[in-house]
């Protein structure tokens, strides 16, 4: 059953749930999701010619509308209506316009998400009882939506870990992936982000195919890990606190050697590897990446 929820970056949630009242508890019950997209063409007509010349189209940023209802009963402590008044406040807050978030739709074939923000605050009809029907817009930079859950593929680990009874030593069996292939299946580039866990003076991630690399001359020491971002070409280093948890520390995209060139998942197989100052270590990394797509 398809549902929509959106999570603001202040930490707000709001579930519209799939169904009716008599399936979910609500109080939001979600009824439609449209997606607007169009393109815009810089065109040039030359004297005398027939028709005009298209020198360049871009996609323009895409309207989302979504459609929903609430129903709110009352309790023991507050009546249906004060309870109704509650709610109509709380979601003027939790869809602020202009405030940033990620609208998450769940779908048969799997959930994809988007970065967006309302154009205002969301159009609540008159009440009938405690009944309204509730419209939202909302846009954003990017026209792509993308699968709300990540790919991850490992580099320089042991895969599928299991362990002979018999034997005499129980070291771990397995398959190690000093490489990783990764099939991007749409028509568009992919720019994922690799994560480094190994100590090491330098770490170079290369693409196989076209001989791409990017190489971060910054040594990552004990209790550090290195993120590249290959949508925006940063690098940063990250700490390891006491709790275990990793925080964002140094920005050493100034690190990047000079003959560096930031590379893409495109479409096909891709073969990418991860390497340092030693030549036959292969350090651990995680490349993570999630699959865009046009429209819903």
């Amino acid at each position: 059953m398809r549902s929509v929820s959106w999570r603001s970056d202040s930490g707000r949630i709001c579930t519209f749930e799939g169904g009716g009242p008599f399936e979910r508890p609500g109080p939001w019950y979600f009824r439609s999701l449209t997606s607007d997209l169009s393109a815009t063409a810089e065109t040039a007509k030359a004297p005398r010619q027939d028709g005009v010349t298209t020198f360049h189209t871009a996609l323009d940023a895409p309207t989302l509308n979504l459609t929903g209802s609430m129903l709110v009963y009352g309790s023991r402590r507050e009546s249906a209506r004060a309870a109704y008044d509650r709610q109509r406040t709380w979601l003027a807050q939790t869809f602020a316009p202009n405030r940033w978030g990620t609208l998450t739709y769940y779908r048969e074939d799997g959930a994809v998400q988007i970065r967006c923000r309302p154009l205002a605050t969301p159009t609540i009809s008159a009440p009938v009882g405690t009944f309204s029907t509730i419209d939202l817009s909302f846009t954003a930079d990017s026209p792509y939506w993308e699968s709300a859950e990540e790919s991850v593929a490992a580099v320089g680990v042991i895969g599928k870990v299991w362990r002979f009874p018999w034997a005499p030593v129980s070291a771990p069996m397995g398959t190690f992936s000093p490489y990783a292939a990764i099939e991007n299946p749409t028509d568009v580039d992919i720019y994922p982000t690799v994560e480094v866990f190994t100590t090491g003076q330098y770490v170079t991630v290369s693409k196989l195919d076209t001989g791409e690399q990017v190489t971060i001359q910054h040594p990552i020491a004990p209790g550090q890990k290195l993120t590249i971002d290959m949508a925006d070409v940063t690098a940063w280093l990250w700490e390891q606190d006491e709790a275990g948890d990793y925080q964002r520390g140094e920005d050493v995209s100034h690190w990047m050697s000079l003959d560096s060139t930031p590379w893409a998942l495109t479409p096909g197989e891709n073969r990418l590897a991860v390497k340092n100052e030693v030549p036959e270590d292969t350090p651990v990394a995680y490349i993570r990446w999630r699959v865009p797509s046009l429209g819903i």
